[in-house]
């Protein structure tokens, strides 16, 4: 990986063996990686591209919309819009069979997520002391249709959720989203927060036409230290990527340990506002310039 996210070739070639199958595309904080070289390297090697959109919903590049080049794509809702879950699989080559017998979600699935939900947007626009709203609502674990419980927010996955299709609520808020107001809000706060931070410590300064950013990352030299001082400011940041694959060994991606060690992923949600935008900005140059 090179430092902006993007693949290095000459590394993916020498990890290609007989029984490589798949290339796993992540389109990182919604920014596209180069499509077309991924195709024309899959091809060469006869794999099957798999597009990782969770951080990239309605992104796009210059041939349309992020999600079209890959065998398959994958989208993550909840991480763009304001849902308690819900995720998308997709087959674009028609020789694919893509029937799956999904489980019939509780009828609440999820419900019990949306008061926090509520409260993390309340967290953003009211900064202050909100401890009785976290012992309130703690972090929540719904159940599945089958009454198992399952990890929706975190760094845990649970495989008996994985075959659980939305609940009709999560389908109804989704469809009350306007895809153009979410991209053009995002593309909004994100030059806005940028313009107001370091930009020597940004990954991305600058914003391409198409992106629909997910967060805006900016490097710190102590990330807990930092999410612990905004945390304490009301800010709620989630702590993206900061823990490797158990597989991985330690040491084989020095790009990337960087990179999850010093990145933090500041929101540019839509319904934030340019005083919020101020505020965050504001708490985050005071820790860029006191780490």
């Amino acid at each position: 990986m090179a430092p902006d996210l993007t693949p290095d070739f000459d590394d993916m070639q020498s990890a290609v063996t007989r029984r490589t199958r798949v290339l796993l595309v992540i389109h990182y904080f919604g920014f596209p990686q180069p499509l077309p070289e991924l195709a024309a390297f899959c091809t060469r090697n006869g794999l099957l591209l798999v597009e990782d959109c969770a951080p990239a919903l309605f992104s796009r590049d210059a041939s349309g919309p992020l999600g079209r080049s890959g065998a398959f794509s994958i989208f993550s809702l909840h991480k763009t819009l304001p849902l308690p879950h819900g995720g998308l699989l997709v087959a674009n080559d028609p020789k694919i069979d893509l029937t799956l017998e999904l489980e019939e979600p509780a009828p609440a699935f999820g419900a019990e997520l949306l008061p926090g939900r509520f409260l993390d947007g309340l967290r953003m626009r009211y900064p202050g002391p909100t401890t009785w709203t976290r012992r309130a609502f703690p972090k929540p674990r719904a159940k599945n249709g089958n009454g198992a419980e399952a990890a929706l927010f975190g760094e845990a996955f649970e495989p008996e959720t994985a075959m659980v299709e939305a609940s009709e609520l999560v389908q109804r808020l989704t469809l009350r989203n306007d895809p153009a107001t979410v991209v053009a809000e995002r593309r909004h706060n994100y030059p806005l927060l940028a313009s107001m931070l370091p930009r020597e410590d940004q990954l991305f300064p600058d914003l391409p036409e198409g992106v629909c950013p997910l967060y805006l990352p900016f490097f710190v030299l102590d990330k807990p230290d930092a999410l612990r001082r905004l945390r304490a400011k009301g800010l709620k940041l989630f702590p993206y990527w900061s823990i490797a694959h158990p597989a991985i060994p330690e040491g084989a991606f020095p790009e990337a340990e960087r990179l999850r060690a010093h990145l933090l992923a500041l929101p540019v949600y839509q319904g934030m506002t340019s005083r919020d935008v101020e505020y965050l900005a504001d708490a985050v140059c005071v820790i860029a310039l006191t780490q």
